[in-house]
């Protein structure tokens, strides 16, 4: 019985720490990178071919910085969402649970079981990790169907 579930409980603890990893502030990588940047364009001769690449790179983490940070701001969690990836999830588990303990004729309920947890367990670490929020911010009077 531990043996069938171990693989369950081991990518749930796998996706909860991956979910928190990424969580980690980019910005602050970003603004780390930023800072290690200006230091070396300041440490370059002025007129070099390589501090105007340097500079021309410095806007553009800049921009990804500031990217970041509006990404961000606008990061929220759905906790119904993760609510419901964790009961559809437990559910299927249950269901998985009951038929392996049954066996015979009710081991056809794996059938939906199997499902349940998939779509619980990846509702629920989708939305742990943002879900929507994380997708691209549009600016309010943009069209969300055109392509840049």
């Amino acid at each position: 019985m531990v043996t069938a579930f171990s693989p369950v409980v081991i990518a749930l603890i796998t996706g909860y720490f991956g979910a928190r990893l990424s969580r980690r502030s980019r910005s602050g990588q970003i603004m780390d990178r930023l800072r290690a940047e200006i230091e070396a364009s300041v440490a370059l001769p002025e007129g070099s071919e390589a501090k105007e690449t340097l500079l021309l790179q410095l806007d553009a983490t800049a921009r990804k910085y500031n990217e970041t940070c509006t990404r961000e701001d606008t990061f929220s969690r759905n906790v119904a969402g993760i609510v419901m990836g964790f009961l559809i999830g437990g559910g299927g588990i249950a269901l998985g649970t009951w038929a392996a303990l049954a066996g015979g004729g009710y081991l056809w309920w794996w059938v939906l079981a199997i499902p349940l947890i998939i779509l619980g367990v990846f509702g629920f670490f989708y939305e742990l990790a943002g879900g929507k929020s994380q997708q691209e911010v549009t600016p309010p009077g943009a069209d969300s169907t055109s392509t840049p």
